[in-house]
């Protein structure tokens, strides 16, 4: 049994991006390519956000710039300003990591996965009993 929990948790813990909330996706850009050396992988646009993609692997970072200050993202700004928005952690399956995140005592804020950037499928559980950090279940779907 201890080797199943250990297998479990082994795999929920593989880091696949940090989203970083930014209000200007082009200010921002050339501080992530010159300064920290990430290089520019993309750009999807969503109804109320635009998002950069940056970096390979554990080191990717997805940029996300509001398209209107009303939006969750705007009033995260406004409250939190700049900086790391979530952690995005890819699992084999985000249903089942939603469900298994509920049995531990979490509060998920999606009960079911949605659609996610670059073709995946996400779902979010809640900062407030997730050691103050919201995070992301990402699954990587067939291109």
């Amino acid at each position: 049994m201890r080797r199943r929990l250990l297998r479990r948790a082994t795999e929920v813990a593989v880091v696949h991006h940090v989203g970083w909330a930014v209000r200007s996706i082009d200010a921002t850009r050339p501080h992530f390519e010159s300064v920290l050396g990430l290089a520019f992988c993309g750009e999807e646009g969503f109804p109320d956000v635009r998002v950069a993609f940056f970096g390979a692997g554990a080191a990717s970072v997805e940029l996300l710039e509001p398209l209107d200050d009303k939006t969750e993202l705007g009033e995260y700004l406004a409250k939190h300003g700049e900086g790391i928005h979530h952690l995005a952690l890819q699992v084999d399956d985000v249903a089942e990591a939603l469900n298994e995140a509920r049995r531990r005592g979490l509060r998920v804020i999606d009960t079911a996965p949605k659609s996610g950037a670059r073709r995946t499928l996400i779902g979010y559980v809640d900062p407030e009993r997730a050691d103050g950090i919201l995070i992301q279940y990402v699954q990587p779907t067939l291109k």
